[in-house]
């Protein structure tokens, strides 16, 4: 069995990089070498990032006295086969102990670094009760409901025959073969762009302020920002990322952090484009009238570290900063819930899971409390609960018969959910073949037959410490709780609305940004939005990866088109053609943003998965063995990197042959 699924996801790996690969993919293959990054820009995004760079968490100064003590020690451990041992044994005291000194004082500078920039992203992600409840903006995975209404007529028109203009696009939509066939040629142009040599441009950067280029400011390094940046020609601009992370993740696949590893989920932001300059700062506010966007930062001297504020100027401003965790408002949930939204959410939920069963595997431990510990309670039936309720029971019945076959008989799972179906996105037929996978019978001997449970209709009341409360009543013993039922808008996001005032009072937004069918910020002149953090009026679009992704990449085509955004309709230079195919496409007027669904995913558990493609209206379904190939396929094309690729490849062939790493460290 191990095998044949080994050569099943090996030839998956083949068959989705041979159908997969692009002429952009080559192109980047191809591209001329980074070979030169010395060169001092002159722009104030490239002097903040060198300053925060040389200043940030990880100190220079604290590696540099850590590396002096590590050189001198070696120096001294020459000099000491010589004939005066006891002077040189004084010697190596005295610099043995500068340097515990300094290795000490880089690792409590280094965890003041982490509490600052935890306490930054604290504020930064802090709603109150009142907000949560008021903007749920529903579940964030890879794939949703793909319902869209139609947009209504600009009401920002300022001249007639524009206004009619702008009406008329933003009410066109292509049919289903031409919106595939525009998205094909959009990949081509995307691969025979040139691509600028780095090296050259880094060396122009300190020319770029002087020449006039306008300053693009990407807030974010979630799916939107990633693909901007990815199809963006940073070149004609003085472009910077602003984000307190640094790297990029591919967020679908938190749910089975023990499958793969994180870093196979992620890419350096740095390398998504090289031309970028990036700032590991948290946006705190911006300043649409000054055009500025507010900033902190944890830099360090030394030991010591302090919250620096800064601002950054911008001609063009792109917010891409996603959603919060939505907690409704309901006491308990933040301080004693897991959520699954970054990489430390993950990292942090399976130490949890390990430290669960060595603390139940404690002889003395009663049996009550040996269920409560092993008891793992999921809140939210859509694909992020779904799926790591199938992980969790992948786990338990492949990895945990091997390791900890004594604590089989007390283990359960609880996946409440508030209303009355799971997988809400699907049709009825698939969502009952999710329950049938969600509540199959174990194979595996000493498990209790209904160790799974599906509670629906349950809304959670209250989480303490050690119970779950539902409003109707009923109390859960837990030990782990995951918090998947919902996202909502961040501080950011909300008083960027207050700040524009009128135009962005739309009850269908809930806290989102309200944008055009061009990703414009209403009321907001040069600041677009892309993501969970915005919404298209009247063109209502699910909160999810792929929406995401497609607009980020939108707006870099338009951004390296140069269009100009200030006009009612974005207008482009029809004789600035970058290749034959953009020549032949080109049109004055840019087109509207219009979402593509690729279909939608979940993992059931088992090897199983539902797949369903929306097809020119049609939906083309497929279960079992045949939907968890075509939702690896997915996964696996969709990586943003052959590395990325290969990565997971690797993680998914070792967990199929050695089973899953136990190790907590």
């Amino acid at each position: 069995m191990v095998s044949v699924r080994c050569l099943v996801t090996i030839i998956l790996a083949v068959c989705s990089n041979i159908l997969g690969a692009s002429a952009f993919r080559l192109n980047r293959v191809f591209a001329p070498a980074r070979t030169d990054r010395s060169c001092v820009s002159g722009s104030l995004c490239s002097q903040r990032g060198a300053a925060l760079q040389s200043r940030n968490g990880y100190s220079t100064s604290a590696f540099s006295g850590y590396s002096w003590s590590r050189t001198a020690a070696g120096l001294l451990g020459a000099k000491m086969g010589g004939a005066d041992d006891d002077e040189n044994a004084s010697l190596k005291k005295l610099v043995d102990k500068e340097s515990g000194s300094k290795e000490q004082g880089l690792k409590n500078s280094i965890a003041q670094a982490e509490d600052m920039k935890e306490e930054i992203a604290r504020k930064a992600g802090e709603v109150s009760s009142r907000d949560e409840k008021d903007a749920d903006v529903g579940l964030s995975q890879f794939g949703a409901s793909t319902e869209t209404t139609t947009l209504q007529r600009g009401k920002d028109i300022t001249r007639d025959e524009a206004g009619t203009m702008f009406a008329d696009l933003s009410n066109r939509k292509l049919s289903y073969p031409a919106l595939v066939l525009d998205r094909f040629l959009d990949g081509l142009e995307d691969g025979l762009r040139p691509k600028p040599d780095v090296s050259q441009v880094r060396c122009e950067e300190g020319k770029r302020k002087a020449s006039g280029k306008p300053k693009l400011v990407v807030l974010g390094s979630g799916w939107g920002a990633h693909a901007l940046m990815k199809s963006v020609d940073a070149s004609k601009f003085d472009a910077c990322v602003i984000s307190p992370r640094n790297y990029f993740v591919f967020t679908p696949m938190l749910a089975g952090a023990a499958t793969v590893e994180f870093r196979s989920i992620t890419e350096s932001i740095r390398d998504a484009n090289p031309v970028f300059d990036y700032l590991e700062a948290t946006a705190t506010d911006v300043d649409i009238k000054k055009k500025v966007v507010k900033c902190q930062s944890v830099v360090c001297e030394g030991a010591e570290c302090s919250i620096e504020d800064f601002e950054v100027p911008y001609d063009h401003l792109v917010v891409g900063v996603g959603a919060s965790v939505n907690t409704f408002g309901i006491p308990g949930v933040k301080e004693h819930c897991y959520f699954l939204k970054q990489i430390s959410d993950a990292e942090a939920l399976r130490k949890a899971i390990g430290n669960a069963f060595e603390r139940a595997n404690i002889p003395d431990m009663s049996l009550e409390e040996r269920i409560r510990t092993l008891t793992f309670v999921i809140a939210g039936a859509g694909p992020t609960g779904v799926e790591f309720t199938a992980e969790l029971r992948d786990f338990i019945e492949q990895d945990v018969p091997k390791y900890y076959p004594n604590l089989l008989p007390y283990i359960r799972i609880k996946l409440v959910e508030a209303s009355d179906r799971v997988l809400m996105q699907f049709e009825s037929s698939m969502q009952q073949k999710a329950v049938q996978d969600l509540l199959n019978r174990p194979q595996v001997e000493g498990l209790d037959e209904n160790y799974t449970e599906l509670l629906l209709k349950s809304a959670v009341d209250q989480v303490t410490s050690a119970e779950i409360r539902l409003k109707d009543g009923t109390v859960i013993p837990y030990g782990i709780a995951v918090w998947a039922a919902g996202i909502g808008p961040l501080p950011l996001t909300l008083s960027l609305r207050d700040q524009i005032g009128e135009e962005q009072q739309d009850e269908q937004a809930r806290g989102r940004l309200v944008c055009d069918r061009w990703l414009r910020v209403k009321g907001a002149p040069g600041v677009m939005a892309i993501g969970d953090c915005s919404t298209i009026d009247g063109y209502a679009l699910p909160a999810t990866a792929q929406v995401a992704s497609q607009q980020g990449s939108y707006l870099g085509r338009l951004f390296s088109k140069e269009a100009k955004w200030d006009e009612v309709l974005p207008e482009l230079e029809v004789d600035k053609s970058e290749n034959f195919i953009d020549g032949i496409r080109r049109k004055r007027y840019a087109k509207p943003f219009q979402f593509l669904n690729l279909g939608i995913l979940a993992y059931t558990g088992g090897d199983n998965a539902l797949a369903e493609i929306d097809v020119a209206g049609s939906k083309i379904q497929s279960t079992g063995s045949a939907g968890w190939f075509l939702w690896r396929s997915a996964y696996f094309s969709k990586q943003v990197s052959l590395r990325n690729q290969l990565m997971v490849m690797f993680d998914w062939v070792k967990t199929n042959i050695f089973g899953r790493d136990l190790t907590r460290y």
